[in-house]
């Protein structure tokens, strides 16, 4: 897509496929403006999708030597997407002790208020029902709701350049099958972090990754709660949530027109230079 980039990448260095140069390429060919790469950064839990942390200034390295070699024919920046987990993970303190291009800041651990085991809300539905029942009592709003809240504090406290995956809690509820996303309960635990979007200067996304892996029927986030984004003029950037080389700008006419018949006339793209605006129009 002319004048667009992808912001969120996963190679061989985590739970991706590929060489970070193959990255580049690809988005080359596609006609990308810039490419970000995004690991998933180390945390200190047990994980098969995690960046190890003999692997980080590996990558680093590599990531800032193709920056350097593609300079003037590809804008590549250096990242990673980083969980915010309280006491453990934050996105904006890796940004800076790093010196990092940009952080995508993502929630995928969950655990209840007083403590207790940690899962991913976008992992395995089992685990998720699991850990709904051990953490929650069985309580799916109080699960949700605990989800958005954390997210807000993410936004609030450890503030990323761009949000990841905003309604990631919906992954599992494939046709509905834990509740209706249209409920008011739900609705009014997703404006709780909406609320702290709207007073930051974060970039939300706009990701492909579930419609390019078959795993959800729209992009993050819901077409409802992107159209509420836009009422609340919250900046958007398109990202695809690549684990190969050839996904680096999956599905992204689903994407530009999901922000169309939210109401959305431009996305946000990172250059070298920062950040700038980018005509929908412009972009076929």
């Amino acid at each position: 897509m002319v004048g667009l980039g992808s912001y969120h990448t996963h190679s061989r260095y985590d739970d991706g496929h590929g060489e970070l140069e193959e990255y580049v390429r690809a988005a080359m060919g596609k006609g990308l403006r810039a490419l970000g790469f995004s690991g998933h950064a180390p945390m200190p839990v047990e994980s098969d999708w995690l960046m190890s942390a003999e692997n980080l200034p590996r990558y680093l390295a590599e990531a800032r030597r193709l920056k350097a070699a593609y300079a003037g024919r590809l804008d590549v920046l250096v990242g990673l997407e980083v969980d915010y987990l309280p006491g453990l993970s934050a996105p904006r303190e890796r940004r800076v002790a790093l010196e990092l291009d940009y952080v995508l800041g993502s929630v995928h651990y969950l655990r209840a208020p007083e403590g207790g085991p940690g899962w991913t809300v976008d992992g395995k539905p089992e685990e998720l029902d699991e850990g709904v029942r051990s953490d929650f009592g069985g309580d799916l709003q109080a699960a949700v709701r605990a989800y958005y809240e954390r997210l807000a504090a993410m936004v609030r406290d450890s503030p990323p350049d761009i949000v990841g995956h905003f309604d990631l809690v919906k992954k599992n509820n494939r046709r509905e099958r834990l509740f209706p996303e249209s409920a008011a309960w739900y609705l009014a635990a997703a404006r709780i972090a909406l609320d702290a979007l709207e007073r930051s200067s974060c970039i939300l996304e706009v990701n492909t990754g579930g419609l390019l892996r078959g795993t959800t029927d729209a992009v993050y986030p819901a077409p409802r709660i992107l159209a509420e984004c836009r009422e609340r003029r919250i900046r958007v950037v398109v990202n695809a949530d690549a684990h190969r080389p050839e996904h680096v700008d999956g599905a992204y006419p689903d994407a530009l027109a999901a922000l169309r018949d939210a109401g959305y006339r431009s996305t946000a793209v990172l250059t070298a230079s920062g950040w700038r605006e980018q005509e929908l129009d412009a972009t076929d």
